[in-house]
């Protein structure tokens, strides 16, 4: 018997062959007579059929969950599409109560259902998305075996299921991430491991199942002496390598000497569950933690460390994955190309990947309409239109014109493909374009033009002369503008845009 069969023995409870099980209508996942007994999730989940009215829906569903199951669906995925298929059976319930067998879903019934969806279901996108998905899946799967009879129409087309309008990954501000991995703040931290999963949650980018199940070797010194972490990516059911930072590599040795001291037993995790002393359990470290468990750790070190937002609000609003968004911005912001972002963090395909390159501009946008007034070489303003159409057209030409000609002291304005005929000279030119972010270079640059404004002078040098006296009056010009944007914003908080654009961030390799 395997080891993992053995635990659900010693637990109370044996798995039962499907004849026994299909008898019920609620499964348990320990109950299940196959691999799930070595699922890596340590608890209770349960797969609920009771809710389907229909006999025919109810067998065709655990014809559904049984063949899913076999393959590499979890039951936890497959506890969420019984819940979608529930609202399903309600609607035929109380709209199509003729539906007595396979036989009578037809086509129609399918489009009734999808009208009734989309017009009266109170329901969001995503959400309607998903139950949309679930029933096609049934349907596509099950047509030859649970859904035996089913007629050739009574199908869901790719094209009906329901859109949902893109949304941005949320932010975490560096401010609040700098707050997170501050070492004044870990040491607050009751146990080497609360202080192990904070620190993986900000230098992985994991997602909570692949953290959860990491092994105890995890930790690996490569031929170049660079600490990578060994794991098992659930989601891809694969092993995978990444490389970490010193500090968590150094974290995860002072890990290890926590697992010696407090589990003299062994323990096959890096994160094991609590040891017998806390929990009068005799399997102490036998399991691995759960996700619940890395939940509570983030709230509970939020309070702890008083992790705040910009406007003094504790961060109440972190959770786990929020960390994976801010690694894969940062990796972005860093100029990381898109394919080794999509290997770090497993992503199917590079149109996810690309989400955290929306995300920055998105950022970078909101800052830069925020102070969306430019001086040009006379300390003229000019503003940026900030509604109406004309906005995403003129940041186009903003963003195009930050990766054309990145100057030490603005920004070109010119259009696309035309060329500069003086890219030397951009104070004299009338496509030069400034902000308050860099003040510090036309104050030192305007400084360096008087030195050699006097020095030119004393040498009666007339042509430089010229060349520098115009510079300066340009620089004196951009500052007196720049001044009087500052008057008119002195209650806003600064914010250097620069720093949006290439921003510093934790080491990843």
């Amino acid at each position: 018997m395997s080891a993992e069969a053995l635990r659900v023995l010693e637990g109370g409870r044996a798995p039962r062959g499907w004849e026994e099980l299909w008898a019920k209508d609620v499964w348990r996942q320990d109950e299940l007579p196959h691999g799930d007994l070595a699922s890596t999730y340590r608890g209770s989940v349960y797969l609920h059929f009771e809710h389907l009215r229909q006999p025919w829906l109810k067998e065709a569903a655990k014809r559904w969950v049984r063949a899913r199951l076999l393959g590499d669906t979890t039951p936890r995925t497959m506890s969420e599409y019984l819940s979608d298929l529930r609202h399903f059976s309600q609607w035929l319930d109380e709209h199509a109560p003729q539906v007595t067998s396979p036989a009578l879903l037809t086509r129609e019934v399918l489009e009734n259902f999808l009208l009734w969806l989309r017009v009266d279901a109170d329901w969001k996108p995503a959400t309607r998305q998903r139950r949309v998905i679930s029933l096609r899946n049934l349907l596509d799967e099950q047509s030859e075996d649970g859904l035996a009879g089913l007629p050739r129409g009574a199908t869901i087309h790719g094209a009906e299921v329901p859109r949902v309008d893109y949304r941005l990954p949320k932010e975490l501000g560096d401010d609040i991430f700098g707050q997170w991995v501050d070492p004044q703040n870990l040491v607050l931290l009751e146990s080497e491991q609360h202080r192990t999963i904070v620190l993986l949650l900000a230098h992985t980018g994991f997602r909570v199942s692949s953290l959860i199940t990491l092994p105890r070797d995890t930790l690996r010194i490569g031929p170049d002496g660079h600490p990578y972490l060994r794991y098992w990516n659930i989601k891809s059911k694969r092993e995978a390598m990444l490389p970490v930072p010193p500090q968590l590599a150094a974290q995860l040795e002072r890990h290890e000497a926590h697992l010696c001291e407090h589990y003299p037993d062994g323990t096959e995790w890096l994160l094991p569950s609590p040891p017998p002393s806390r929990r009068g359990m005799s399997r102490g470290g036998e399991h691995h933690i759960t996700h619940s468990t890395v939940r509570r750790v983030v709230k509970g070190y939020v309070r702890r460390a008083e992790i705040r937002t910009r406007d003094g609000r504790l961060a109440l609003d972190i959770h786990p994955h929020l960390f994976r968004h801010h690694l894969g911005t940062s990796m972005v912001n860093d100029n990381v190309p898109l394919p080794v972002i999509q290997k770090i963090l497993d992503h199917g395909s590079l149109e996810m990947t690309g989400h955290y390159a929306r995300l920055h501009d998105e950022t970078l946008k909101r800052e830069v309409l925020r102070w969306h007034e430019r001086v040009n070489r006379r300390g003229e303003r000019i503003a940026l239109p900030i509604d109406g159409p004309l906005e995403e057209a003129t940041w186009m030409k903003e963003r195009i014109a930050r990766a054309k000609q990145a100057l030490p002291n603005g920004y070109c304005g010119l259009p696309l493909v035309q060329t500069c005929p003086h890219p030397n000279a951009c104070l004299s030119c009338d496509s030069f374009l400034t902000d308050g972010s860099f003040r510090d270079i036309h104050e030192q640059q305007r400084a360096q033009t008087r030195n050699l404004l006097g020095r030119a002078q004393d040498n009666n040098n007339v042509r430089l002369i010229e060349v520098l006296q115009r510079d300066e009056a340009s620089l004196t010009r951009i500052l007196e503008a720049l001044d009087a944007i500052d008057a008119d914003h002195s209650d806003d908080a600064a914010v250097d845009l620069r720093d949006l654009a290439t921003p510093t961030t934790q080491e990843i390799a």
